[in-house]
Parts: structure tokens; sequence; C-alpha cells
């Protein structure tokens, strides 16, 4: 008997499995296997590695708000994920996608003003662009999806009729 080989791609939050002939789309069921997350998590301890080196050190405001912002990330995706409902989730990546912006210009102005080592900068920069890449994804992909799954809600017949004239008695 020959064993088979299944190659699986993680993309969205889901695993798209290439090994068989027909694709399958499986929901991610642990945490961990969510790629914004595990990337979140690394930018954010990348960044806050940044920010307690000198020049940068020194300037509390932009290093507070690089911490505040690196941070935040993978925070709100796993508040959104432990919430278990699709419409909180989506509501926590959509703050997630904005604190991945906020760090990502946050470290070009301390890249601009020369606080920190600049390939170090750029890593980090291109990583968090990567992960609002993944955000918007998982956010498009799980919006499609309730969007699909909804029952529409029949229409009353009397919401297509006009309202009735009152009739004055004399």
């Amino acid at each position: 008997m020959r064993s088979r080989v299944f190659r699986c791609q993680w993309r969205n939050g889901m695993v798209t499995d290439h090994g068989s002939s027909r694709r399958s789309i499986r929901r991610v069921k642990r945490l961990a296997t969510l790629d914004a997350w595990t990337r979140a998590e690394h930018v954010a301890r990348t960044a806050y590695a940044l920010t307690l080196r000198p020049p940068l050190q020194r300037h509390f405001g932009l290093a507070d708000q690089i911490r505040r912002a690196a941070v935040s990330i993978p925070a709100n995706v796993v508040e959104g994920y432990a919430l278990g409902s699709t419409p909180q989730f989506v509501r926590h990546l959509k703050i997630a996608l904005g604190s991945a912006a906020e760090l990502s210009c946050h470290l070009r102005i301390a890249r601009d003003l020369e606080l920190c080592e600049r390939t170090r900068v750029d890593a980090v920069v291109t990583d968090a662009e990567r992960i609002v890449r993944i955000l918007v994804g998982l956010i498009r992909t799980l919006i499609r999806r309730t969007r699909a799954s909804r029952i529409p809600n029949p229409q009353s017949r009397l919401s297509h009729h006009p309202p009735p004239r009152s009739t004055v008695l004399r």
C-alpha cells in the first residue's frame, strides 16, 4: 500500500489540503495554527526589542507608541478569537489591522529619524505589512462566509403595500 503525502498550505486562518484530488478547507480549531496570530506575536517581540536599544530608548513617547501598537496586534487577535463569535472576531481583527498599520507608521518615523538600525526596522516593517495583508484576507474571508451563511428574512407582504388612507368620518 502506498502512502499519500499531503501538502497543506495555511492561508487566512484556514488550511487548504492540496494532497487530495479535491481541495478541502477546514476551520481553525486552535489559535496556535492561525498564521496571523503567530506572525503578530513575532513582530510584537521584535518591535518591542527595538525600543529597548538606544537611541530609540531615550525617545519615550515614540518608543511607547511602538510598544503599544506592537503588543496590541496579537492581543486583539487573541481577544476576538476567545469571544467565540464571528462578528466579534472580525471586529477585533479590524482593531488589530489598525494597530499593525500604526506600528508600520511609527517604525518608519523612527527609521527616518535614524533612531533605529535601518536593516532591523525594515525587516519589522516588512513583517508588519505582511500581517496587514494577512488580516485583510482573513477579515474578507470571514465576512464573505458569514454573509453566505445567513438565512434571508422573509419580507412581509404588508410591507409592500402602501399604508391605508385614513378616512375621516363626518
